[in-house]
């Protein structure tokens, strides 16, 4: 019997990258798994394919339902309501775009979701590299 992600390389290799995560990595790569379905959305709804349509917006729905649960509530003060806002308003933009057939709207969401995940990809080269003051110094360099 197969593990439940599956049997195939590349599975075992996302879940993997998902269990080794930071909270940041994450992020970024939830986002990238909503962009790629959005994008999926759009096209299924040019084309007039309904069903794969409402299967591409119930996949992103479920992404940004597990961004929103994701959200610190008690550390995150002002961004993470911020966030949880964003996050609320395009799952209604999805959502009334998809019922309306208005390509727009999911675009508009998309290009939303590209800027917040370029957002937490410089948060995590920021924590993942010293500064530029910093780089290439030793301990001997520091001021203490």
């Amino acid at each position: 019997m197969q593990p439940s992600y599956g049997g195939n390389v590349a599975d075992r290799y996302l879940v993997q990258k998902i269990n080794g995560a930071t909270p940041e990595q994450l992020a970024i790569l939830l986002l990238e798994g909503a962009q790629r379905f959005l994008t999926q959305a759009i096209d299924a709804l040019q084309k007039r394919d309904i069903p794969l349509k409402a299967r591409m917006v119930n996949r992103v729905s479920a992404i940004i339902e597990e961004l929103t649960v994701r959200l610190n509530h008690e550390a995150g003060g002002e961004l993470v309501a911020n966030l949880a806002s964003l996050y609320e308003w395009w799952l209604n933009e999805i959502f009334e775009g998809s019922q309306k057939n208005k390509a727009d709207r999911l675009e508009l969401v998309l290009k939303q979701m590209g800027e917040i995940r370029g957002t937490w990809q410089e948060l995590e080269q920021r924590q993942v590299q010293p500064p530029p003051a910093q780089q290439g110094m030793g301990a001997e360099g520091m001021v203490g």
